[in-house]
């Protein structure tokens, strides 16, 4: 280990140190759920991955429950301010929904974070004691931002005035979350000629 290497680190504040090691270790927990299974995420092997000990692995992301959750609302978080830097609060309603489809697919793709909390969310299917809080917490999120994206469409007249907004968020998140098993379930689905189906779900007013 080089001095120079050890200079820099002492540089560092105790808040520097804890943020690099936190995200090394979400970032070790993300990669071990999507290579391996959710099984295999054991403090043990999340802090051997990212190189910690696992005292400051249960320090960091506490017990197993906890971490998964952790990672759950830190998900949520990012995709927050994804969606808010990429959906400017004045988009017109049909083009911001069209837009959080397309971060849909594509995080679904490219995003490993993205990718292993819907492997999370798989699994709290059989242990809802585990992770249902979390997960319930995660579609609500989404359901507000599509019923405000519903709602500003109906202001703007681009959407029908008697369109129910709360029924149809969770009818375009229900097929979204409906390609996002069948990404796990069939690796190989290239899951962008899903896509236009999204999109149809997208109100329009009558002829």
């Amino acid at each position: 280990m080089s001095e120079c290497w050890l200079a820099l680190e002492k540089k560092k504040t105790q808040a520097e140190r804890r943020e690099e090691s936190e995200r090394k270790l979400f970032d070790a927990l993300v990669t071990i759920i999507n290579e391996d299974g959710i099984q295999m995420a054991t403090c043990e092997s999340i802090g051997l991955k990212a190189g910690y000990s696992r005292g400051l692995t249960i320090q960091r992301l506490g017990k197993k429950d906890e971490m998964f959750v952790k990672l759950i609302d830190r998900m949520v978080s990012e995709t927050e301010e994804h969606i808010t830097s990429q959906i400017p609060a004045e988009t017109d309603a049909r083009e911001a929904i069209r837009r959080y489809i397309d971060i849909h697919f594509d995080d679904l793709q490219n995003k490993p974070s993205y990718q292993a909390y819907f492997a999370l969310m798989a699994g709290s299917v059989t242990d809802y004691a585990l992770l249902g809080d979390a997960v319930t917490r995660a579609h609500d999120f989404v359901k507000r931002l599509l019923v405000s994206y519903l709602e500003r469409g109906k202001a703007e007249g681009a959407f029908p005035k008697d369109l129910d907004s709360g029924i149809q968020a969770v009818s375009i998140g229900s097929y979204l979350l409906g390609v996002a098993l069948q990404q796990k379930l069939h690796p190989s689905l290239d899951i962008t000629l899903l896509k236009p189906a999204a999109y149809s779900l997208i109100p329009s007013l009558p002829d």
